[in-house]
């Protein structure tokens, strides 16, 4: 409809009326929503589900032209009335499924989840470093140089000091440090452990409730019985080496028959020992040390000296003859291992002096720093400087004997007067002070104040078996002898067979 509206200039201006275009933005809006509606896959309402059912994820994934069936009109369902399932019940909708929770692993303790978390958080390993001790190493030194600081240093040292004194760890020793290392972390120290020797280790663990724990660790030795046999051609320790005998059972032998043999003048080419002793052996049957003595025959110029170890009923240990009297005597003859009888009792030239005169006793040439041992239980007398002797010791023995002894080099531990020393005790150390031409041993004994030669003094035995001991010796004296026998025929079976 046309309006006209008068102007001042009487003038007339035609103005059309505008129509409204509410009705046309309207439609155009439910134009689009339903297009939308149909290209979301029929999911406008519920598209902020994010798990799908699997028959709604499968029609989503489709392309719009395989969404819409050919020969039907598209079908919208707003699930108001959610369908029944075949037993009756409603089946609730949406249909979503949570993740599977993992079970409990019960011998974990925990979840799955959780242990997998866990082994991936602890990424931890296991570090061992061994360490052979050598000569001026001390153990604040060696743990410093792997990283360890000097507190935690002195702690384990400390700790340690309650079995075994650092100080007397040695070169060779061999000491095994474990840390735990983990990831972004410094090592954390877990054990150390200080092999001693064969039979015995110490070690310091670090303990979550105790701290730092000092142990102690021995480790059982085998023995096996072994039969040894040779004769001498040159020398007795040459003879001992060849019949495959260690070291330690030759000292054992010769202390046991220096009550009564001079090794240094005794012994000749064509004499004959046998020994039956123990070999230890660790747990694969791998030999370790020698062992114990058990039975010997010494033949020497003529004389035939069998000795049998055998422990008392009051625990004490010796070897005895076959009439189970102890070989031990009073005093030793030989004093010294390893020694040069250079000098003998009596009448001689002096080889400072250079006229002849009576000496007192034997002189026995060595190393300086060779241990001089008690020749017998006694009292020390005298332990210091005394004119031409030098360093002199004089010991008080019991039936009324005296042992002297000269030209030390120094005095073993504890040493003075009025201290008690057992036989075979180190009483101090080869030297050649005082009126001396070389390092030797001067040793004298004297018996109710009178000068006796020390290789032809006659001491009584230490201990005679009687009565009921003597039968139990005689026992184990044949037991002995038994495994002696069988071990020397099995030994000449594999002599002929060789």
């Amino acid at each position: 409809m046309d309006y006209y509206i008068p102007s001042y200039r009487k003038s007339r201006i035609r103005y059309k009326r505008k129509r409204s275009k509410k009705p046309l933005f309207l439609l155009a809006t439910c134009a689009i929503l339903t297009l939308a509606y149909i290209l979301t896959g029929f999911n406008f309402i519920d598209n902020d589900n994010p798990y799908p059912s699997p028959q709604e994820a499968k029609f989503q994934s489709l392309t719009i032209e395989q969404s819409i069936p050919a020969a039907s009109p598209v079908q919208v369902s707003t699930y108001e009335n959610p369908p029944e399932s075949d037993s009756g019940h409603l089946k609730p909708y949406p249909d979503i499924s949570p993740s599977p929770v993992p079970e409990p692993d019960p011998e974990k303790g925990l979840d799955n989840t959780s242990a997998i978390m866990a082994e991936q958080e602890t990424d931890t390993s296991i570090i061992e470093k061994n360490i052979t001790i050598s000569s001026g190493d001390t153990l604040m030194g060696l743990l410093n140089g792997e990283g360890l600081p000097r507190s935690k240093a002195h702690e384990i040292i400390s700790e340690l000091g309650a079995i075994y004194n650092p100080r007397h760890i040695r070169q060779g020793q061999e000491i095994t440090l474990v840390f735990q290392e983990q990831k972004s972390n410094e090592p954390v120290f877990q054990s150390m452990n200080l092999k001693l020797d064969t039979e015995r280790d110490v070690r310091v663990e670090a303990c979550p409730e105790n701290g730092l724990v000092a142990l102690e660790k021995k480790h059982e030795l085998k023995a096996k019985a072994v039969l040894a046999r040779a004769e001498i051609t040159s020398s007795l320790y040459n003879a001992a080496v060849g019949s495959d005998m260690p070291l330690r059972v030759l000292m054992q032998m010769i202390r046991a028959y220096s009550f009564d043999v001079d090794f240094q003048r005794d012994i000749r080419p064509g004499d004959s020992f046998e020994v039956l002793f123990q070999e230890k052996l660790d747990q694969d049957g791998n030999f370790v040390r020698g062992g114990s003595v058990l039975y010997a025959t010494l033949n020497t110029r003529g004389r035939e000296l069998p000795i049998y170890r055998y422990e008392t009923s009051d625990g004490e240990v010796d070897f005895f003859n076959p009439d189970g009297e102890s070989v031990r005597k009073t005093l030793m003859v030989t004093p010294i291992d390893g020694a040069r009888l250079t000098s003998g009792y009596g009448m001689r030239r002096h080889p400072i002096l250079g006229y002849s005169r009576m000496h007192p006793g034997l002189d026995f040439a060595a190393p300086t720093g060779t241990p001089i041992m008690a020749a017998g239980d006694g009292v020390v007398e005298y332990a210091g400087r005394k004119g031409n002797y030098g360093n002199y010791i004089r010991l008080r023995h019991p039936n009324e004997y005296h042992t002297v002894y000269a030209h030390l080099s120094r005095f073993g531990s504890g040493i003075r007067r009025g201290a008690r020393v057992t036989q075979g005790q180190t009483i101090g150390y080869v030297g050649s002070t005082g009126m001396s031409t070389g390092p030797h041993l001067h040793y004298e004994v004297h018996h109710r104040g009178s000068h006796v030669n020390p290789a032809t003094v006659d001491t009584p035995p230490g201990r005679i078996l009687e009565g009921e001991e003597l039968q139990l010796f005689k026992a184990a004296r044949e037991d002995l002898e038994a495994l002696y026998a069988s071990l020397k025929k099995e030994k000449d079976k594999m002599a002929r067979l060789d």
